[in-house]
């Protein structure tokens, strides 16, 4: 999937505020491929440089606040809006947050060589 590889961390104050419910966001995660966290504790968080932190759209500053954001963050660990995840699964790609918007995905720029079939009715002409 599109986040294969990373590890996601809901903050409190996500799910079911005008986001879907925590199960719901656990699948979605789990769905694009990535792994969930629940907690940023040092021992959890294997990878900094490969770890989401989803906040609300806007972040609160309590999300913000939260324990292990800032250590998290400060290692390389992104800090993205439910926007930025919902916008993620619906184009497939990641936007790495840089200037650039460099996208990282893996859909194909091949067009499909074959057509369908045409309908029932022209084939009755």
């Amino acid at each position: 999937g599109v986040l294969g590889g990373w590890h996601v961390y809901i903050c409190a104050g996500v799910a079911g505020n005008k986001a879907p419910s925590t199960k719901e966001l656990k699948l979605i995660v789990e769905a694009a491929g990535a792994a969930m966290l629940y907690s940023l504790a040092e021992k959890k968080v294997i990878d900094p440089t490969k770890t989401i932190i989803i906040t609300s759209d806007p972040a609160h500053k309590s999300q913000l606040k939260e324990r292990g954001i800032e250590r998290v963050a400060s290692m390389g660990g992104r800090i993205c809006t439910t926007t930025w995840l919902f916008q993620t699964m619906i184009t497939q790609s990641f936007a790495d947050g840089n200037d650039k918007d460099k996208k990282i995905g893996h859909r194909s720029k091949r067009k499909a060589t074959t057509k369908s079939p045409p309908s029932e009715r022209k084939r009755r002409k």
